[in-house]
């Protein structure tokens, strides 16, 4: 018997329902669906992705529109979370208790649904590293009170759901790789003093223009008529800003909403990280663009 064929065994019976329990928590109800996947990701990003709750409406915003921590641990966390697209409104009718439990000796995690719309819900996921940096997950859906004859429209849901939703978080898995990855292995004296981007009319012409400078990504925007530059990688869990937009000054990270003063690198939304400085940007005689490290 494989690993795989052990977990899921332990993990349910699809006639009886599950059959194992982690601290008192059970999966209820019945097996409504499953849906499987393959991602070039390693199980670290994966279990970092389960354990950060703050991402849900941000990353998902077609799927949550907000997000109330109660609590979380090393074990998972315990929060509100509001149903629908996060369209930029304060509706506070629609929530969940959600509730997730991480359990790394046995590669799953089970996300709870305590209160709300479908209370008793549960989700129970494995994940199994089948290569080098490659992982494939299974996730079991159990819906109570559910119809045998509406069994199979709820699993389509929750499958159609979950490829969303996976779709989503492996390209948010990915990029932070890529980002961890591309870090250098040991400090580097900084090589560069002053470099020239182009003429005046050639960059303005190309703006927002992403450049490198001292082996990091800067990108140049125009904001309130001033020539600014910023970095590309948010300090916090490095989400991409190369394509969020500045507003006043202001840009925001898309995976977890962090906002930042493009000028000052500070962070406006309280958390405590700054974007990497950035050099300054000057018109020398020549109508160059010129960026400077300070």
């Amino acid at each position: 018997m494989t690993e795989e064929t052990q977990l899921i065994k332990e993990q349910t019976d699809v006639n009886k329902g599950p059959v194992a329990a982690i601290e008192g928590l059970s999966a209820r109800g019945l097996h409504v669906g499953s849906y499987k996947r393959r991602m070039k990701v390693s199980l670290d990003r994966m279990y970092e992705n389960a354990l950060d709750w703050e991402h849900l409406p941000h990353l998902h915003n077609s799927s949550f529109s907000w997000i109330e921590l109660i609590e979380s641990g090393d074990w998972g966390w315990r929060a509100k979370v509001g149903l629908g697209p996060n369209n930029g409104g304060d509706n506070r009718d629609n929530f969940i208790e959600l509730q997730l439990h991480l359990d790394r000796e046995r590669h799953r995690w089970i996300s709870s649904t305590l209160e709300g719309s479908g209370k008793g819900s549960e989700i129970w996921t494995h994940a199994f590293e089948v290569g080098d940096g490659e992982i494939e997950i299974l996730a079991d859906f159990f819906v109570p009170n559910i119809p045998a004859d509406k069994k199979a429209q709820m699993g389509a849901y929750y499958e159609a759901l979950y490829a969303q939703l996976y779709d989503e978080d492996e390209s948010m898995m990915s990029e932070r790789q890529l980002q961890l990855d591309a870090r250098p292995k040991s400090h580097k004296a900084l090589s560069s003093r002053q470099i020239t981007l182009g003429t005046s009319a050639s960059i303005r012409a190309k703006l927002p223009f992403t450049f490198h400078f001292d082996a990091a990504e800067f990108r140049l925007v125009e904001d309130r008529g001033e020539l600014v530059a910023h970095a590309t990688v948010c300090p916090h869990s490095l989400g991409p800003l190369t394509n969020s937009e500045v507003v006043g000054g202001i840009i925001e990270c898309p995976w977890h909403a962090y906002k930042f003063d493009i000028r000052s690198g500070l962070c406006q939304t309280g958390q405590q990280c700054k974007l990497r400085k950035a050099p300054s940007i000057t018109i020398d005689q020549h109508a160059n663009i010129v960026a400077t490290r300070e």
